[in-house]
């Protein structure tokens, strides 16, 4: 009798336990979402995957991306030759290596096809990320080529990120272009803690690092080694931030660090174009402008043009320039309502112009100039009157050949 009302017992409990049981997995669930809010704010860094993607070609990576927010996870040292470009198909897709590594173990896309330019294609498509992998335009391999970027970006879409990316040697024009669509533009973009460079060569087949005609986009803690056309090009891109940079001139001559001499695209809209506390070093290569404001420092404006090609905005700030192998520094020639306040000249400036603009030669190279007349504006005391039209072509040695694009 015992035994049998203990069996009794045990049989009424068991329903009772059962759901006791799955109150308490309940509370343990809750308990762990409620620890993992508490202990930092929401990650943006998407989940590790199961499965990554071994080394292969561009199929199985655009194979991967299918869908709206499609995630292409690739595998730690993974190589991956591109006969065609890596694209991102829809918005909200992501390209990462697993563990996102920061060192050698990053995935490398390499071009691989001598008809090739660009390997990677983020165009028209919003919230993309491609981030911790390596990007080998094989210039060295396949020579120069025209044509888009290594990394073609930008287009009628905001919210692209570019991280913790390593590139290098494009065939064409730029590292990454973030172009600037239209209607809308192109907005919001993030390019952080990226490594560009070398790109292009000296004999005219120049190469951009970075870039930049997304407005309200921001640029910062990235380092480019080497570029030769411009290390930071800003097609106006208003309301952009670009910052903590470090730009640096080893073995191959820089025409520009940063380029603010652009008026197309935005019609010289500059406005709230902020360029702040930016190393420009011209380490063991000549620099030949350091900061370039305005598009007369970039060319020879026909004085009979009924063109105005004034730029107007920008706020230059807290930047500095160092290294024993600078042209000129912080020069201005055609803006209005700009801002250049703060900057620390630390270079060595060499060079004699004997190349004219309208007849004239532009000025010795220094740390800050301007032509006054046509800067308007807040400028720190620094700053000289100097002629410095076709301040980038005038010095003769050494001799850039003819540009086709600024």
């Amino acid at each position: 009798m015992t035994l049998y009302l203990r069996h009794l017992k045990s049989e009424a409990c068991a329903p009772r336990q059962a759901s006791l049981q799955r109150f308490l997995n309940l509370v343990t669930v809750l308990a762990a979402v409620q620890l993992t809010a508490c202990n930092g704010e929401t990650s943006t860094d998407p989940p590790p995957q199961a499965t990554c993607i071994a080394s292969s070609n561009q199929q199985a990576i655009n194979q991967a991306l299918t869908q709206v927010g499609s995630v292409a996870v690739l595998c730690q040292n993974a190589v991956f030759p591109l006969t065609a470009p890596v694209v991102f198909s829809q918005d909200s897709q992501q390209i990462y290596t697993e563990g996102f590594p920061t060192d050698d173990r990053r995935a490398v896309l390499a071009i691989a096809s001598a008809s090739m330019v660009t390997a990677v294609d983020m165009a028209d498509r919003s919230h993309v990320v491609l981030r911790n992998v390596v990007v080998d335009g094989s210039r060295p391999t396949f020579g120069h080529r025209a044509g888009e970027a290594l990394i073609r970006a930008g287009g009628s879409v905001a919210g692209q990120v570019v991280r913790e990316v390593k590139a290098f040697e494009p065939r064409s024009w730029s590292t990454l272009h973030l172009f600037e669509g239209g209607n809308p533009y192109c907005s919001d973009a993030l390019v952080e803690n990226n490594e560009f460079g070398p790109a292009g060569q000296s004999d005219g087949t120049w190469a951009d690092g970075i870039s930049l005609a997304c407005s309200n986009s921001v640029v910062r803690n990235n380092v480019i080694v080497d570029a030769t056309d411009g290390a930071i090009v800003i097609f106006a891109a208003p309301g952009s931030v670009i910052e903590n940079n470090v730009i640096r001139a080893d073995t191959r001559v820089l025409l520009g660090g940063i380029n603010m001499v652009d008026y197309p695209v935005y019609g010289g809209d500059y406005t709230n174009t902020r360029v702040r506390n930016n190393v420009i070093d011209a380490a063991g290569a000549v620099i030949r402008i350091g900061i370039g404001m305005g598009w007369r420092v970039w060319v020879c404006f026909d004085p009979n043009s009924p063109e105005d090609p004034t730029i107007f905005g920008g706020v230059v700030t807290n930047n500095t320039l160092q290294g024993d192998h600078m042209q000129y520094g912080f020069t201005v020639d055609g803006v209005r309502d700009w801002t250049v306040t703060g900057n620390v000249d630390l270079a060595t400036h060499s060079g004699t112009p004997t190349i004219a603009c309208n007849g004239q030669v532009a000025s010795p190279p220094a740390g800050f100039q301007f032509h006054g007349a046509r800067a308007d504006g807040v400028f720190q005391p620094e700053f000289t009157e100097a002629f410095v039209e076709l301040a980038l072509w005038a010095i003769d040695s050494p001799r850039p050949a003819s540009s086709t694009a600024f």
